[in-house]
């Protein structure tokens, strides 16, 4: 995997956390951003080969289930992200970005990772990001 995907791949479970850790803290429904949340777990799970169903999809985004669903609609609309149902019983729906879907994604965070040197006086790309976080951790 090339360096930088696995940089983006890292920011991205950074962020999951993050968003986690806010819903935790504050409350989902305070801080809801189920497209966002949605589209970091479908960028993370197209990278590790994983199979993401609506419902396991929906079920991330931790706000109601109808809300949730009318949002992937939402994103299919608009070409980020393609709904197939299975083979097997036509029940299960499998979510997946499409190629403009993963454009969004990165390019989202490669902006984080622009921002993030602006403010820290840091290089912009993630790899110096991931870098500079590991020497952190490691000094601490």
């Amino acid at each position: 995997m090339p360096h930088q995907v696995v940089a983006r791949m890292d920011a991205c479970r950074k962020l999951v956390t993050m968003r986690k850790a806010l819903g935790d803290t504050l409350g989902y429904r305070y801080c809801a951003s189920p497209v966002w949340d949605m589209l970091l777990e479908l960028y993370i799970a197209e990278r590790e080969e994983r199979v993401v169903y609506l419902w396991s999809l929906c079920s991330f985004a931790n706000v109601p289930f109808p809300t949730a669903c009318r949002k992937v609609y939402e994103m299919e609309k608009i070409g980020l992200v393609l709904c197939n149902a299975t083979d097997r019983d036509r029940r299960g729906i499998k979510v997946s970005l499409t190629e403009k879907g993963r454009g969004v994604v990165e390019s989202l965070l490669d902006r984080l990772a622009e921002i993030y040197k602006t403010n820290t006086g840091m290089r912009a790309d993630i790899p110096a990001l991931v870098s500079a976080d590991k020497r952190a951790k490691n000094a601490n």
